[in-house]
């Protein structure tokens, strides 16, 4: 624990707010993240590690060996992708396919992942080896499956992995860290509603799409509260609805489209069962056909108790009592982390910062928190090796 991170990151500063600037100039989505990988691979390099490029697509990994012969790595994650939206003037790249910005702070993360890196990068020595990945296509939900398909943990073995977030809300400069369930998981719904569709003055010479899809719709909020245990926590939203073309025609077909979150994954498969049943039973109460398409996303993002501890105990050492909120509530949104925590122990946290919530047009994030998130993880890699307390 000999390297005074804190003495360190300040004369480190210029060096990670040009990381910053120059990713957030780049905003790229999903599996488009070309540029902004090239950028990481050629700074991982610089600082001295292993690269290896193109896994899972876009995916960059560097590779820091310096802990002892067949030492494992620690894995420590930062997002690639931008997402496509309008944002400050400052920060939006106009392309042809629209606007591009970096509203959910992944420039941030990989700022703070880097800055990680070149504090380990010139540590005289390790307990353990690191790497540090760079996934594409969080915001997809689908960059993680790709780096795990791409055979990443064949190729680079890891005895745990990390991975933050900024937190608008949370008290700026604090680390907010939990056990168990830290994030929801996540499914997109697709109803269909068939029907027979006839003139609306005369609706008993066939059926009523739409009163069936209302009714639908209300009956899997009703039973949700019933067939759900109310310790649990799930939310199904409905954000779709479309069908008809005339105010006095009933339509032959309705789509509705909705998402389903949960920190349960009893619950989850409880959800599954409700809407099915509310299906058949708008189905038989009105004679419509519903068909319920259920796409798994991700799961629930589960930190394991360890691990999350070890967060804990980074943020006392590193930042200091005041600056740590233990067991914090979870937050519902998803991430596909959580698909590298079903096969690695590991533990997502979240850094405090001000200003508008994330995917919000005023976003903006806090390059002040940078500093923060580094000292955690370099602290929980200079830490490899001693347990974590009881």
């Amino acid at each position: 624990m000999s390297l005074s991170f804190t003495d360190w990151s300040d004369a480190q500063r210029a060096e990670s707010l040009r990381w910053f600037d120059e990713l957030h100039a780049m905003p790229e989505t999903g599996f488009g993240e070309a540029r902004t990988a090239a950028y990481i691979a050629a700074e991982l390099r610089a600082l001295g590690l292993e690269v290896i490029e193109g896994i899972g697509g876009t995916g960059v990994v560097g590779l820091l060996r310096k802990g002892p012969a067949g030492a494992p790595f620690i894995g420590l994650r930062a997002e690639l992708d931008a997402l496509p939206m309008q944002g400050p003037a400052d920060g939006t790249v106009q392309t042809p396919d629209g606007p591009r910005y970096h509203g959910c702070g992944h420039d941030g993360h990989m700022a703070t992942i880097l800055t990680a890196a070149a504090a380990l990068s010139r540590h005289p020595g390790l307990a353990c080896n690191v790497a540090f990945l760079f996934q594409p296509a969080e915001e997809l939900l689908t960059g993680a499956a790709a780096m795990l398909k791409a055979g990443l943990l064949d190729r680079v073995p890891m005895s745990a992995i990390y991975a933050l977030h900024n937190l608008p809300g949370v008290a700026a400069g604090s680390v907010a860290v939990m056990t168990g369930a830290a994030m929801g998981s996540s499914d997109d719904i697709r109803v269909t509603v068939r029907a027979n569709g006839t003139h609306g003055s005369a609706p008993q010479t066939g059926q009523d799409a739409i009163l069936a899809a209302a009714h639908f719709l209300g009956l899997g909020q009703q039973l949700l509260t019933r067939r759900t245990d109310c310790r649990d926590s799930a939310v199904l939203s409905f954000g779709q609805i479309a069908g008809g073309h005339a105010s006095n025609v009933l339509p032959d077909e309705v789509v509705i489209g909705g998402s389903l979150r949960s920190h349960s994954e009893a619950a989850r498969e409880a959800v599954h069962a409700l809407l099915q049943d509310a299906a058949d039973s708008t189905c038989q109460a009105f004679g419509t056909p519903v068909e319920v398409a259920i796409t798994p996303l991700v799961p629930v993002l589960v930190n394991d108790a360890a691990c999350a501890e070890r967060v804990a105990e980074a943020v006392v050492r590193s930042l200091g009592a005041d600056r740590l909120i233990r067991d914090a509530r979870p937050l519902m949104a998803s991430e596909d982390f959580s698909l590298f925590l079903r096969h690695l122990p590991g533990a997502f946290f979240f850094v405090g910062q001000d200003g508008a919530y994330c995917h919000h047009p005023d976003y903006r994030f806090d390059t002040g928190v940078i500093p923060v998130g580094a000292a955690v993880l370099v602290d929980l890699v200079l830490a490899a090796g001693t347990p974590a307390s009881a």
